[in-house]
């Protein structure tokens, strides 16, 4: 999608000075790789973006015979949409940015953000509290990690709803070794110390070593009990 709107820019921009202002931003997803980041604006630009184009692509009708899947839709909208089908959400997505953070160049990180709420339904999301920046993405623009986010009532931000919340790697051998890692933490209580511990390795990427065997659960248990009692 990112091509067909850049190329739809540089063919209407000189005829349409609407769009003149987008010629910063346009460049700025120009010289993308393609990758997220904490410190992508093109992240923050091309998600914005894609989100008020995603309902168009859903509509797309696909000839009976071929794949009926997002990708297909994606394809075909990008190869068949209108200049203005593509630039005015742009547009929308400079202004909402402009209007709502100051400025539309500011990084995906400082809006993609991780806070554990406990789910009580006293709590919610709340930009005066802690989070942590995240640099993923929704798997709806081919993110693997997934982490999907939006906007709640009264922030700003956007906070992380679904996505891949427990990932675990095991290597088999003589002695089984194995990483895993949680999104947020094992616990399930906010006064917990293990209720957010593992928030800063999730939004990472960085593992813990899975205790398997039974003398490395001992040595590193912090407290234990026999069945029972």
């Amino acid at each position: 999608m990112v091509p067909a709107l850049i190329k739809s820019f540089d063919k209407i921009s000189k005829e349409d000075s609407l769009y003149a202002r987008l010629a910063e931003p346009i460049n700025l997803l120009r010289k993308w790789n393609y990758r997220s980041g904490e410190n992508s604006i093109a992240t923050t630009l091309a998600v914005n973006w894609g989100e008020r184009i995603l309902r168009e692509i859903y509509r797309v009708d696909i000839p009976a015979g071929e794949e009926d899947d997002q990708v297909t839709k994606t394809q075909k909208f990008a190869a068949t949409a209108s200049a203005e089908e593509l630039l005015q959400p742009f547009l929308s997505t400079i202004k909402y940015l402009e209007n709502t953070f100051g400025k539309w160049n500011i990084p995906w990180g400082e809006i993609n953000r991780f806070q554990r709420i406990s789910g009580a339904i006293d709590n919610h999301f709340d930009d005066d509290s802690s989070s942590i920046p995240v640099g993923f993405a929704s798997s709806t623009w081919g993110m693997i990690p997934s982490y999907s986010s939006r906007v709640f009532p009264g922030t700003k931000k956007r906070y992380g709803v679904n996505g891949n919340s427990f990932i675990c790697a095991v290597e088999f051998g003589k002695r089984i070794k194995a990483k895993s890692l949680l999104a947020g933490g094992e616990s399930g209580h906010p006064d917990s110390k293990h209720f957010f511990d593992q928030g800063y390795m999730y939004s990472k990427g960085i593992f813990k070593d899975v205790l398997f065997y039974k003398e490395d659960v001992l040595k590193h248990a912090e407290r234990s009990y026999h069945p029972g009692e």
